[in-house]
């Protein structure tokens, strides 16, 4: 007698057990497969039949069966038949991406999507790999780069086993300090232009001027403030002052908080300085494009009610915002008027 005729198995495979009730009880009988299996192994003893099923990774369903024989045939055969389900079908998508971190590193998620568990590989030291199966997230974190050499590695995401087995590869590199945009404008710059004349009262009368930078404050220092969003300008047009710009880390630009004002038939550019040496912000904002190089900035300068931009100010208040003096302003001719540049000096 058997306590059972058939078994089925889930897709996860898994353990069954038979009771045989031997008759005569002293007989011993020998279980065999019908035909050749490889997905489920067989154990008999004189009272159970133990059959183990391996995992499915198919999403085919699949059968055998189990054929019961006693000594020497003595009586008829008996079969159990095996069954077991097909897996699910995989499901599998990520908004993983190859991804370029600079220098300082960071951190960066994905998103990793399926119904099956999920797994990363990756073989270096300066990146730790956070995957969230519950959250279906994936964090990437960046070290530092400390080297002269730009750092790369394939990261394997795995999903499914066998057959339904899937793996989806993304490549993640590091730059180094020397190739950093923010690192690279950190140094000494120069305002240029085509032509300057210089008017230390505001006049418009002053006769043209090629300035010694050293002398008007032209020449500026650019200096790290907030890694990867501001920098500070310092002496920039007037000694001992620093003005904090923003940073634009996708365009390697900067941001200078600029006011304006029409003089005459010129749009003039100016800053404030309130108290002694701090700067208030300003309403425009203009924005500092590099070169390809990094070796030089162009003020990007827009028009108004049909009038150009075409030089800077500093005008000077009180705490209270009362205008105190009208400071130096630096112009470039109007005809031609050229582009107002700032020119690397130095790192």
């Amino acid at each position: 007698m058997l306590s059972e005729n058939s078994v089925v198995f889930a897709a996860g495979g898994g353990n069954k057990s038979i009771v045989l009730t031997p008759f005569p009880e002293n007989e011993l009988w020998e279980a065999s497969c019908a035909d050749p299996q490889e997905w489920f192994t067989l154990t008999v003893s004189s009272n159970t039949l133990e059959i183990e099923a391996k995992p499915n990774h198919s999403t085919e369903s699949r059968s055998g069966a189990v054929v019961l024989t006693s000594p020497e045939g003595r009586f008829d055969q008996y079969t159990v038949n095996v069954y077991q389900e097909g897996a699910a079908p995989l499901e599998f998508s990520t908004t993983a991406t190859d991804h370029h971190f600079d220098s300082e590193g960071g951190e960066i998620s994905f998103s990793v999507e399926s119904n099956y568990q999920w797994t990363v590989e990756y073989d270096c030291s300066w990146l730790t790999v956070v995957h969230e199966v519950e959250s279906s997230r994936m964090i990437i974190l960046c070290q530092p780069n400390m080297s002269d050499e730009e750092l790369s590695e394939i990261l394997t995401i795995h999903a499914g086993e066998g057959e339904q087995g899937r793996q989806i590869q993304i490549k993640i590199t590091q730059g180094t300090r020397a190739d950093n945009p923010y690192f690279k404008l950190l140094g000494q710059w120069e305002i240029t232009a085509t032509k300057w004349f210089y008017s230390p009262n505001g006049s418009l009368n002053s006769l043209d001027f090629s300035p010694n930078p050293s002398d008007y404050y032209l020449i500026f220092d650019i200096e790290e403030g907030v890694y990867g969003e501001t920098l500070i300008m310092r002496d920039f047009l007037y000694p001992d002052t620093s003005l904090e710009v923003r940073y634009d880390k996708a365009g390697g630009s900067f941001v200078i908080p600029f006011g304006w004002t029409v003089l005459s038939y010129d749009v003039f550019l100016y800053l404030t300085l309130v108290s002694d040496r701090q700067f208030a912000y300003a309403s425009l904002e203009v924005e500092a494009l590099p070169s390809s190089d990094y070796s030089s900035l162009t003020l990007d300068l827009p028009s108004v009610d049909g009038f150009n931009y075409v030089g800077f100010g500093l005008w000077t208040y009180d705490e209270d915002g009362n205008k105190i003096a009208l400071g130096s302003n630096y112009r470039p001719t109007m005809f031609p008027m050229g582009d107002i540049s700032f020119r690397k000096q130095s790192n």
